[in-house]
């Protein structure tokens, strides 16, 4: 990119700007304005002064590298080619790990689930079974007493 400023050109506008600057040196809206016009005309002088990048090549011309490689690709035949094929292919791949990856972690989540609900509902099949045989307990200990009291 070619600079607008050379360093000669910002040397005379910040000279110029600082043997300008007592003068303007309170900052009213007026006066502001006119160190705004300063800047802007010392700029589009600037512009004029402007010096090309050639200037300053010094004997250096402007390769074209890549001009000569797109020549060389363009008479090999084509570009790379199968870039859709392997976009796909990679997309695929990426897909089915991702989906092993993932399916895992549903797997796991599930065991774990289904080990929570299968321990509550053994817990509570044990709790039925020795509340049934404390109330066939005491539904014996009753019978007995009936039996005792008939005879």
């Amino acid at each position: 990119m070619v600079s607008m400023f050379g360093p000669r050109s910002l040397q005379t506008i910040s000279s110029i700007i600082y043997s300008i600057d007592p003068i303007i040196r309170q900052r009213t809206p007026s006066k502001m304005k006119v160190r705004a016009l300063i800047l802007t005309v010392a700029a589009i002088a600037n512009s004029a002064f402007a010096q090309d990048y050639q200037d300053y090549a010094d004997g250096y011309e402007q390769d074209n590298l890549y001009q000569d490689y797109a020549m060389k690709q363009q008479e090999k035949g084509g570009g790379g080619g199968g870039g859709l094929v392997k976009s796909i292919g990679a997309f695929g791949i990426s897909y089915l790990i991702g989906a092993k990856v993932h399916s895992g972690r549903i797997s796991k989540k599930m065991k774990t689930k289904h080990l929570k609900d299968q321990k509550t509902l053994y817990t509570q099949y044990y709790n039925d079974v020795y509340r049934l045989e404390e109330q066939k307990a005491e539904q014996q200990a009753v019978i007995e007493q009936l039996q005792a009291a008939l005879a």
